[in-house]
């Protein structure tokens, strides 16, 4: 290592060289291995009852004050409106990573066939695996945890 006013510079010959790579390789590789284009249908169906809640949070004070108004008919319109949000939900893209008892997800989500008008189209979640209890949603994940799982 040589030490000028100007800058630093590491100079790296002979086998750390070769181990570097190596690693730099085997990160590379078992990152792609991690990655799943599928995600289990138990995992699917969890993500989009997290969703619906949060989506049904928008609707439901709109439903709450046609209760105490006693407005029947728009309120049966807002109860249509939140049960069609809750089916038409969709994930034109679902993809997973991360192994043992922690999986990240990024879906691509779709509502009614647009943009969801609560959040962003494409984020990322965090679930746990338990033997007894199955797939559980910790919470909502930063893009660098789905990208880097291994940091968990």
């Amino acid at each position: 290592m040589r030490k000028d006013a100007k800058n630093i510079e590491f100079t790296i010959t002979g086998k750390p060289v070769l181990i570097l790579l190596g690693t730099i390789i085997l990160l590379f590789l078992w990152r792609v291995a991690i990655t799943h284009n599928s995600v289990a249908p138990e995992v699917e169906e969890r993500l989009r009852e997290v969703l619906a809640a949060e989506y049904a949070s928008a609707i439901l004070p709109d439903i709450q004050s046609k209760i105490a108004q006693h407005k029947e008919k728009q309120l049966s319109q807002d109860v249509q409106r939140l049960l069609s949000t809750m089916k038409n939900i969709s994930f034109p893209s679902l993809k997973s990573r991360g192994g043992g008892d922690h999986l990240y997800i990024r879906a691509e989500i779709r509502v009614n066939g647009g943009s969801p008008k609560k959040g962003k189209t494409i984020r990322y979640f965090h679930f746990h695996h338990s033997m007894v209890t199955g797939y559980v949603y910790v919470d909502e994940a930063f893009a660098i945890e789905y990208y880097l799982p291994f940091l968990d």
